[in-house]
């Protein structure tokens, strides 16, 4: 027997409720996801407004470093604060671009030297970034401190195919440096210190050769500008005695005319490894142009200065030059601790020492006299 017309009605209207219903839970369960995707995805992308936020930051302290070393200082310092690094540390070839760079404001614990070779050795050179799980794949380069790092962040500092270090950042969480996370980030943060480094070195090495006389390896006069019309105390310190040593190549003029200037400037370079033997290498040595050359000590007074020049003359004396002695004349000028006279007046003083040492025959010291 056939349903009648009306329970057929009641079925299509309960299959109609049932469908409806169904599509409004769909519906709210697919709201639900795209409510959690949204959140999801401003939460992404307030994490990355943070991120890019303290990148920028990060990329202005770098910008703002005056060198090499104070850029890797700034580097250390910027990324434990901004983005709470359990470890921060490079490891910078010696024999690289960045081996010349004095690195005496980082710890051993900051900066480790490695050779040439090295970061290819352990297979670092390939990729910008390598993200290690530190119990499971372990690194060669880790200390017995880092023992509780649990993610490693490895960032090639320079290119593949000439790298010059390794930037490494550690996190005592496993979960920090996940082999499965994406790179995006840290491949930036590897270019930009990488080139910030290299523009660096490239910006300290044309100061260096601006001041730098290219025969001798001495400082010129170009070294002495920015201090020479002040007091001594803006460039050695309040208090302190500074000793200047005038040095001048007795004869040079023969030298060159009999031998050739090539045998002057082989005397030259013999005169100022002379000199450098018997000081520091702090101790600044300016060629004042042709034959010669200051010498500032800081911290030093009349007698130890005359005992310095004097080991130096005497140094100077077991020089040959193509079988000819070579002889100077050393002019010494001294600026007690309290008297405060500027950089070219002790430097004028000691040059008129010198003139009277070699107008008495030359060979000798003379100390200047004080005004």
């Amino acid at each position: 027997m056939s349903d009648s017309p009306v329970t057929s009605e009641e079925n299509k209207e309960d299959n109609t409720l049932d469908f409806t219903e169904r599509r409004m839970q769909a519906l709210a369960q697919e709201n639900t996801q795209l409510r959690a995707y949204v959140a999801t995805m401003m939460q992404r992308l307030h994490t990355n407004d943070e991120l890019f936020g303290r990148l920028f930051q990060l990329e202005a302290a770098v910008l703002a470093a005056g060198d090499p070393e104070d850029m890797c200082f700034t580097l250390l310092r910027e990324l434990r604060s901004q983005f709470s690094l359990d470890l921060v540390r490079f490891w910078l070839c010696r024999d690289s671009i960045i081996g010349t760079s004095p690195m005496n404001a980082l710890s051993s614990h900051d900066l480790v030297w490695i050779e040439a070779g090295e970061i290819e050795h352990v297979g670092l050179a390939k990729r910008d970034v390598y993200l290690i799980q530190v119990e499971k794949d372990g690194f060669p380069w880790l200390e017995e401190t880092d023992k509780s790092l649990g993610s490693l962040a490895l960032l090639r500092l320079g290119s593949a195919e000439n790298p010059f270090g390794i930037l490494g950042l550690g996190a005592a969480d496993a979960a920090r440096f996940s082999p499965e996370q994406g790179t995006d980030f840290l491949q930036h943060l590897a270019q930009v210190i990488g080139l910030s480094l290299e523009h660096a070195v490239s910006r300290e090495r044309l100061a260096r050769l601006a001041i730098t006389d290219a025969l001798t390896g001495s400082h010129n006069r170009r070294f002495l500008q920015p201090y020479s019309h002040q007091p001594l105390s803006r460039w050695f310190g309040k208090d302190v005695s500074v000793a200047a040593l005038y040095f001048d190549l007795d004869d040079f003029k023969g030298i060159n005319d009999r031998l050739g200037h090539q045998a002057g400037d082989e005397a030259l370079n013999q005169l100022c490894d002379a000199i450098r033997r018997h000081v520091r290498t702090q101790d600044p040595l300016i060629r004042m142009g042709g034959d010669e050359f200051s010498l500032l000590l800081s911290g030093c007074n009349t007698d130890k200065a005359q005992e310095i020049a004097t080991n130096i003359l005497n140094d100077v004396n077991g020089l040959v030059c193509n079988n000819e002695q070579i002889r100077i004349s050393v002019g010494l000028a001294c600026s007690a601790p309290t008297e405060d006279i500027t950089l070219n007046t002790l430097i004028a003083k000691a040059d008129k020492g010198m003139y009277i040492a070699k107008a008495l025959g030359g060979n000798r010291i003379e100390i200047a006299a004080k005004d």
